[in-house]
């Protein structure tokens, strides 16, 4: 355990028994064969300090890396360079960070928490702190950062903050692209507007029928008292929001469906597969709580994760937390705005960025009370003046998501932790949960800003900042945002689509899945909407289903137009249907060794309003395909010999033939090579050194990893190996029979410990006792605490 050994004052052999350690304020950390940390402590505080040093023992240069990117220093740290795929530079990046004022806001935000969230902050810190001490006293920090020539700063509650923040970004849009939907309002838009499409409450979380009356009059009046003049037509209609990120998905069956009568859940957060990962695994078991899941490498919050009690699992919502606002400004008075008649000075800050290699750039950032002018980065013309960014967590400083997270990992039970969620700000999530006594719940969490009446499309337009008519009203109240506890179907799941029916009328401007399923949720809901009561290992099987059902409805519909409507295809579309059918035939299934995946995979999913015209009847994105797909293949389904439209027609005919040409130019001529074609292309890909999901230059290609021969590569599936960053397998009425699985192990520079298991699309144990944990542990380690921080 490099880095942890000068802190250990007790090395208690693996062979001794169960318990063995020392008492007082000592801390405990256990690993086991996939290098999990395993932290056992009297104090909360102890449990935090282990985790410190553990995480910053694993992912040293990462943590720092990312807390560069979040300050605007990551030209000082490796210098001026090109973003990969980018017009911009780390120089850039690193003033639009600056500008957004991240640090200052989380300075903020720790000045405002409450003294046990300050304390477990700083608890925490101090083991970062002490582990990273002794490295450099060792001469064992990552090797990287002599390559780049720096150093750790000292950990602080702040950068626990932005850590978290940074991953949370990308959860949904900045806002700063509202200027160009503003500038394009009035654009001839033909006969697709997105605004008018009915959404499909038919693929909704929660059903109209599961909606409390009394409930949904209070959200009502909610919207009345903030001036919104509501009818029954106005909830069922949504602002157009752009298709926004999916990440993950997560199903769970309750009580009454679990043949255990407790929680069975899965979550699998579906995103890219990084190196070192996005996420950190880890077990902690402190005076107040026992919880292990994932975070992020320097915070302490859980993401996923579950307890004795309770276990959760979350998917991107894609709510809008951010607006720009277009201020009036003077140019003989450029650091002056005005609003309703008044002039208001903004506050004005002379910033230096120090560039490796380079002189060091000065810039100025200006503030409003609405935020940051973020004119430079919100893609303006140049006569369409300065616009001001209002985003969350940015202007949030009152409450934090650290305060839900510790208190998610207290809660004894599915009301608990519901309660707990009040305080999740960002990012904005649907949580899907349960507890040991089968109880479920569903909620749509973080801080949705209620806008004006007056806002233009529900504020995904640049709004008018030169009144506060405009400005935001606060925040959607907790109780109510979308939610339901105990529904009785006993069955919850959520993979980025319609969290609820129409009926409900605040407009949350969610992106993701916004008017109906996706695919994943297409075909989740076929695999759990079986009668009877399922066993824990059918709902863990879930998570090895590797079938897009879009691609398989579109292979359907084409052999409907061949084989029952007579249609003559293009003779690209017959020879994808050759080797299509016997492929659906043997369960549609997208793994690389079946030679009927090849040109499965190059069936085109893309479906956008101004492209397809299919599109402007439905809506665009997964949600409007998986909307045709079900409404088409049910048609075929009542009348074997109905006919497709034109338009549906020309849809699957051009997807089979650009399927069938896009696999000849990869792989050949020879559709029996294909398949190891397929194989050796996805072994191909690399998997960067430090990219994650930022655009960054290559940091150390001799580290760079290469993508195992993965079964399922298929993207729009529930296994979909090469997205599968984590994946976490709970049954509460047995805690210890838990399972997980981190691809490529939970340190830098390790020997990719699990690389072999996520080949193979296994997990490994995941238990919480403590003897279940010393029946694993191969290495372990005492450690002072409290520790008096040196050399920082």
């Amino acid at each position: 355990m490099r880095g942890i050994e000068g802190l250990v004052v007790l090395i208690v052999g693996l062979g001794g028994p169960s318990g063995s350690v020392a008492v007082g304020k000592q801390v405990e950390v256990l690993r086991d064969p996939w290098g999990v940390p395993h932290v056992f402590a009297e104090t909360d505080e102890g449990a935090m300090f282990g985790l410190g040093a553990a995480t910053a023992t694993d992912r040293a240069f990462q943590m720092h890396l990312t807390r560069r990117i979040m300050q605007g220093r990551l030209a000082e740290t490796i210098g001026d360079q090109p973003l990969d795929g980018r017009r911009e530079s780390t120089l850039d990046l690193d003033r639009k960070n600056r500008t957004f004022g991240w640090t200052r806001a989380a300075d903020r935000v720790v000045a405002a928490l409450d003294e046990d969230t300050r304390g477990l902050l700083e608890a925490y810190c101090a083991g970062v702190n002490a582990a990273w001490s002794e490295q450099a006293n060792r001469l064992e920090l990552d090797p990287l950062f002599e390559r780049y020539g720096t150093r750790p700063d000292a950990w602080t509650p702040a950068d626990c903050l932005l850590a978290w923040w940074h991953l949370g970004q990308f959860f949904a849009t900045d806002g700063t692209r509202d200027l160009i939907a503003w500038r394009n309002r009035n654009r001839d838009r033909g006969r697709f507007d997105p605004a008018l499409i009915a959404p499909d409450d038919s693929a909704a979380v929660i059903q109209a029928e599961e909606i409390d009356s009394a409930w949904l009059d209070r959200v009502r009046t909610f919207l009345r008292d903030q001036g919104y003049e509501l009818t029954d037509e106005d909830a069922k209609t949504l602002p157009g929001v752009p298709e926004g990120p999916s990440f993950s998905h997560v199903w769970a069956v309750g009580g009454d469906r679990s043949t255990t009568g407790s929680t069975v859940l899965v979550s699998m957060p579906q995103t890219v597969v990084a190196n070192p990962p996005l996420f950190y695994e880890c077990h902690i078991a402190g005076a107040t709580f026992n919880a292990r899941g994932i975070g992020v490498p320097g915070s302490p919050a859980f993401l996923i994760g579950f307890s004795d009690r309770v276990a959760w699992g979350l998917t991107a919502l894609g709510a809008d937390q951010a607006d720009l606002f277009r201020l009036k400004t003077d140019p003989n008075h450029p650091d002056a705005y005005e609003v309703d008649g008044h002039w208001r000075s903004m506050e004005v800050r002379e910033e230096t960025i120090a560039v490796k290699g380079g002189d060091s750039v000065s810039m100025t950032v200006r503030e409003t009370h609405l935020g940051p002018v973020v004119t430079a980065f919100a893609f303006a013309n140049p006569d369409e003046g300065e616009v001001a960014l209002r985003r969350v967590p940015l202007c949030d400083p009152d409450r934090e998501t650290i305060q839900a997270a510790f208190a998610m990992i207290r809660a004894d039970d599915a009301s608990a932790f519901d309660d707990s969620l009040k305080n999740w700000r960002f990012p904005s999530a649907n949580i899907v949960f349960g507890d040991r006594d089968g109880t479920l719940g569903f909620r749509t969490i973080g801080a949705f800003p209620v806008r004006s009446p007056e806002a233009e499309r529900g504020g995904s337009w640049a709004l008018d900042g030169s009144t506060a008519r405009t400005e935001w009203r606060g925040f959607v109240p907790h109780d109510l945002a979308p939610h339901v506890i105990a529904p009785a179907a006993a069955v919850v799941f959520s993979a980025n689509h319609r969290p609820i029916d129409s009926v409900y009328p605040i407009s949350l401007g969610i992106s993701t899945g916004s008017l109906g399923d996706t695919i994943r949720s297409w075909r989740l809901r076929e695999l759990v909407s079986r009668d009877g009561p399922f066993t824990p290992e059918q709902v863990r099987a879930i998570a090895d289903d590797p079938v897009n059902p879009a691609r398989r409805s579109l292979v359907r519909l084409g052999l409907h137009l061949r084989d029952r409507v007579g249609e003559d295809l293009a003779p690209e579309a017959v020879r994808a249907l050759d080797l299509l059918e016997p492929w659906l035939d043997r369960g549609a299934r997208s793994v690389w060794d079946d030679p009927g995946t090849p040109v499965a995979l190059e069936l085109s999913t893309f479906f956008r309003i101004m492209a397809t015209p299919l599109a402007g009847e439905y809506g665009g994105g997964e949600s409007g395909l998986s909307r045709w797909l079900r409404e088409a293949i049910a048609r075929i389904e009542a009348d074997p010999e109905a006919p497709l439209r034109a338009e549906e027609r020309a849809f699957v005919e051009n997807a089979l033939v650009t399927a069938w040409e896009s696999a000849t130019a990869r792989y050949g001529d020879d559709p029996t090579a294909w398949t190891e074609g397929l194989r050796s292309a996805l072994m191909a890909r690399p998997i960067p050194s430090h990219r994650g999901l930022d655009p960054l230059p290559p940091i150390a290609p001799d580290q760079d990893e290469t993508i195992p021969p993965l079964l399922c590569p298929d993207g729009g599936t529930i296994r979909s190996d090469v997205q599968r960053a984590y994946v976490q397998f709970v049954r509460l009425d047995d805690p210890d029979a838990s399972e997980s699985l981190l691809p490529l192990g939970n340190a830098e520079n390790s020997s990719k410990v699990t690389r072999a298991l996520w080949t193979e699309g296994q997990l490994h144990p995941a238990p919480l006792s403590r003897e279940a944990v010393e029946r694993l542990a191969v290495d372990r380690a005492v450690l002072r605490w409290p520790i008096e921080e040196a050399g920082w």
